[in-house]
């Protein structure tokens, strides 16, 4: 993609209207279409048939637009209109076939990307640093780093969905923008609350080697923050950025404040040689028996949580005026509101 490593901060505008968000129900999905609305920009919301729309969304700021990015025709319906595209639409999972992966990942990227290359659109594509690979917490992983080795299909399908991007800006000109956001946590993420409180309450270790290192966390909203900033400048088209806290908070300080929350033991520890094995052994019985449930634990989690991730946001801070919005003591006391509001509709009173 494009250098622009002496850009200082770039110049902010305005992102064209109307702006187009597909999978915008989904976690980080609906936390952008609240801060585009809140921005005062007219949003189109691509949601799969069928899922529940948010009751906020019942306004003259938001249109839905039912749309699979698997299907072709679909996405053009969906993105007709639109100015700028933000593509978050993905299989977010630790597991499954890769095959699926790719068909929804990848395949439902070219839809969307080659639809705004189409329309001279710019866009925003959303990846995840589990595009580095087997780099993570091995090596300084900045933008310019060449992808390692992934360890599962979804680290598979975002490198394979960002070489679409590339190749789309190479042969059709497209005006992209790449995100990587790190661990992102906040009220509703499934892997670093639901299914880590899960984990919690169930006894199952939590933690790699004590985990008293980076865990690369990031807020929601402050994801958001850098999308939007991202999309605002028309000189970050052509750049990758990072997205990360990068506030030093380790996992045992993290998976700790969580299990103090839901009233849960202190988090156990596993060390780093055994939670490998138990992945490898985990991955090739679920094959072996054709699971279609996620295991225990996967190659491409631990691979996110076994050691310290060095992602610096350096650039997002040089060129995008990026400083978090959001402190961690914030962001947890909006997932303690969270999971005590869980816990009142289990009808386990009052506190999780």
């Amino acid at each position: 993609m494009a250098r622009n490593d002496d850009a200082g901060e770039l110049a902010r505008g305005r992102i064209p209207e109307p702006v187009a968000v597909t999978g915008a129900t989904g976690f980080i999905g609906r936390r952008l279409v609240a801060r585009l609305v809140a921005d005062g920009y007219r949003v189109q919301a691509l949601a799969l048939p069928g899922d529940p729309i948010p009751i906020e969304w019942a306004c003259d700021r938001v249109t839905v637009r039912r749309a699979d990015v698997t299907r072709r025709g679909e996405v053009v319906d969906g993105l007709a209109g639109s100015r700028f595209v933000f593509h978050l639409a993905a299989l977010v999972s630790d597991w499954g076939s890769s095959g699926e992966h790719h068909r929804v990942t990848v395949l439902g990227t070219e839809n969307v990307l080659a639809e705004a290359a189409s329309r001279a659109q710019r866009a925003l594509l959303v990846s995840s640093i589990a595009a580095y690979g087997n780099k993570l917490g091995t090596t300084l992983c900045d933008e310019d780093t060449d992808p390692g080795l992934p360890l599962g299909p979804y680290g598979a399908a975002k490198q394979a969905q960002e070489n679409v991007a590339l190749r789309l800006e190479g042969e059709r000109g497209l005006q992209v923008t790449i995100v990587r956001p790190a661990n992102v946590f906040g009220p509703a993420s499934g892997p670093w609350v639901d299914l880590l409180c899960k984990q919690l309450s169930a006894g199952a270790p939590t933690l790699v080697s004590g985990g008293d290192f980076a865990a690369g966390l990031i807020y929601v909203d402050n994801v958001v923050d850098i999308l939007v900033r991202a999309a605002e400048r028309v000189g970050a088209v052509g750049r990758i950025y990072n997205a990360n806290d990068d506030h030093g908070v380790t996992w045992r300080r993290y998976v700790t404040a969580l299990a103090e929350l839901i009233g849960s033991p202190a988090p156990r520890s596993i060390p780093r040689a055994l939670a490998g094995v138990a992945a490898r052994l985990s991955e090739s019985t679920s094959r072996a028996l054709r699971r279609r449930e996620r295991p225990g634990v996967t190659r491409e989690a631990l691979n996110l949580c076994q050691a310290p991730l060095r992602v610096p946001v350096d650039r997002a801070r040089r060129e995008l005026g990026y400083e978090p919005p959001v402190s961690f003591d914030e962001g947890m006391a909006a997932v303690a509101d969270y999971l005590q509001r869980l816990a009142r509709s289990d009808g386990r009173g009052g506190s999780a």
